[in-house]
């Protein structure tokens, strides 16, 4: 607190004519492990970012080294860089509105307090269970996160905030081969607490995926119902439009959601939803990188497009209250809205539901390249790694190397038949499970 205040105290008197400073401090477990535990590094870091104003002049300047010297220097390189930078013609003045939302299961003391033997632990068995599910199977790759972070953002008009979140994330690969034919299985978790990870069951699924799939093949192409699997589908959600719904994307013409609030979108079954205030969500905090209290935003209502997420900037340059969503990449970057907990709200139906309903179809339960699509047009494609035929309600053939594509706008107005009850996350993006109409299915 005392280095920030310094560093605010000093860009003002080389010539600010407000400051921000931004530090934060994060201690990340990193664990890479396969058929055993291979590397394990506990790394700590710290950085102090200080964006100055001068009238419409801005500029940032940042060290990793937290020192009187170094943030006196920081603040007068930080102000020199303003005082010869473009003028910013929409540029108002830093957030003054500093609060803290009512958000709640963002810090697991658990966690803080845990021993590194008992992840090791966890960990070992997890592997273990792996290698016993089946002869034919072995773990291949894993890494296991877990990140405890203080952040700390004060300003020159005497606003302060000051938050701890916990973060854990895990990944893990397992491989079978039977006969020269092989096959992978993948499971990955995002989450805020160490009680909400069951790395043994993580474990058995990547195994039980990887042996199903030994003798998945193509399908010919054709036009299908097709049922996607909720974390699938939650990736899928916030590759297209995380960037459409934010008031950046809008101001500067890249949105194609431009100009559309208050028009319908979407199905009228359909909710899209930002809440930042998630009860145990993989970005929920009390408030955003500007100190701005996060809060509950409505993007979707029964199909009709209602708000836009914003930062201050983004916020006070089309004279409407910030909705909390300011992030910053790392400490040395300027703040930008984008989502935080952005979420497909559930409907009534259970997954078995939609598949026994189903004559001919195909589930959908992980693919690749969805990264690729384009949110600027909609259009999507990826490539089913691992799917199943649906006949007659049940799942039957293992189906792989299968090439989905569609426009993701036209699918959330006409194109979504069915919106499961299991909501599930892929980090910051949730969705239930979904069965779209029809969709191209290209084959062999």
């Amino acid at each position: 607190m005392e280095l920030a205040e310094l560093g605010i105290k000093k860009a003002l008197n080389f010539g600010a004519t407000e400051a921000e400073a931004y530090l934060q401090k994060i201690k990340r477990l990193w664990i890479e492990f396969a058929d055993k535990i291979e590397s394990f590094k506990v790394i700590e870091s710290i950085g102090f970012g200080l964006r100055v104003a001068i009238n419409k002049k801005l500029a940032i300047h940042s060290t990793s080294i937290l020192s009187k010297k170094e943030v006196e220097e920081a603040a007068e390189k930080a102000v020199k860089i303003a005082k010869v930078a473009p003028e910013d013609p929409h540029w108002k003045h830093l957030n003054r509105d500093f609060g803290k939302s009512s958000a709640q299961g963002y810090f697991d003391y658990k966690l803080e307090a845990i021993e590194y033997s008992e992840i090791i632990d966890r960990l070992s068995a997890a592997i273990n269970k792996m290698k016993e599910y089946d002869s034919r199977v072995r773990p291949t790759r894993g890494v296991f996160t877990a990140s405890i972070s203080n952040t700390l953002i004060l300003n020159s008009y005497g606003e302060k905030n000051e938050r701890k979140e916990t973060h854990l994330a895990v990944w893990m690969r397992a491989k079978a081969e039977e006969h020269g034919e092989k096959s992978t299985g993948t499971e990955h978790c995002e989450v805020k607490f160490w009680d909400e990870i069951n790395l043994e069951e993580m474990a058995v699924k990547a195994a039980e995926k990887a042996v199903k799939f030994l003798k998945a093949k193509p399908i010919k192409s054709e036009k299908l119902p097709v049922i996607i699997r909720n974390q699938v589908f939650a990736n899928i959600l916030g590759v297209i439009l995380s960037g459409p719904v934010s008031a950046d994307w809008v101001q500067k013409g890249k949105s194609p959601l431009a100009n559309k609030l208050e028009t319908q979108v979407a199905a009228e079954n359909i909710n899209i939803i930002d809440d930042g205030t998630l009860q145990g969500g993989w970005r929920t905090r009390p408030f955003d990188d500007e100190g701005y209290p996060t809060q509950r935003t409505i993007i979707i209502e029964n199909g009709i497009f209602k708000n836009y997420l914003y930062d201050s900037y983004t916020a006070l340059k089309d004279y409407v209250k910030s909705t909390g969503n300011a992030f910053r990449g790392q400490y040395w970057m300027a703040p930008q809205p984008s989502p935080t907990n952005l979420m497909l709200e559930p409907g009534d139906t259970s997954p078995e539901e939609i598949i026994h309903e189903t004559k001919r179809g195909i589930f959908i339960e992980e693919t690749i390249g969805e990264w690729l699509s384009n949110p600027v047009s909609g259009n999507l494609n990826a490539t089913i790694t691992h799917g199943y035929l649906i006949e007659n309600g049940e799942l039957t053939t293992p189906l792989k190397g299968i090439v989905i594509s569609g426009n993701f706008y036209e699918t959330l107005k006409d194109g979504i038949e069915i919106i499961g009850n299991d909501l599930r996350n892929s980090s910051q993006n949730y969705a239930p499970t979904v069965k779209l109409k029809e969709i191209t299915i290209a084959g062999k």
